[in-house]
């Protein structure tokens, strides 16, 4: 199987950009959640404290850890785009593949990255495009302007 070696981690802006989008909004769900968390639980420590007293003894108990989770969103959306490369690619080299057959450009054989997920679907298609070949093969074999009427 030939190696396919993609360059690009972004492929298909429409498919990865809502997934980074929504992990973007699931980590700021969860970061403001966390924080209100820290914050109550602070204050059920001290009930009478002022609020701007249980904000600041909130931030110095966890500031250190909503930190942590400011730092780590970066990275978990660029691990998101990697492993959606996975997918995106193979599809998107589905796509350029089925629509240079239906231009009637002929097809290479598309093979996918040992990596990628859906391999099979690489396999179905070179089958589909084995047997068109072979189809119009024997069409333009037995078309009249062939015999040489």
């Amino acid at each position: 199987m030939a190696r396919n070696n993609r360059k690009r981690e972004y492929i298909d802006p429409a498919v990865q950009g809502a997934l980074m989008r929504r992990m973007v909004l699931h980590w700021l769900a969860f970061t403001v959640v966390a924080g209100g968390l820290a914050v109550l639980l602070q204050w059920m420590q001290d009930p009478f404290a002022s609020v701007a007293a249980t904000f600041q003894q909130a931030w110095w108990s966890y500031g250190a850890v909503l930190l942590l989770l400011i730092c780590l969103m970066p990275v978990f959306v660029y691990d998101a785009v990697k492993l959606s490369n996975r997918f995106a690619g193979p599809v998107q080299r589905l796509r350029v593949a089925l629509r240079d057959l239906a231009d009637g450009k002929g097809s290479t054989t598309l093979t996918f990255r040992d990596d990628d997920f859906w391999k099979e679907l690489a396999s179905d298609f070179n089958r589909v495009a084995e047997r068109l070949e072979r189809q119009e093969r024997n069409d333009t074999a037995d078309s009249p302007d062939a015999v040489g009427v």
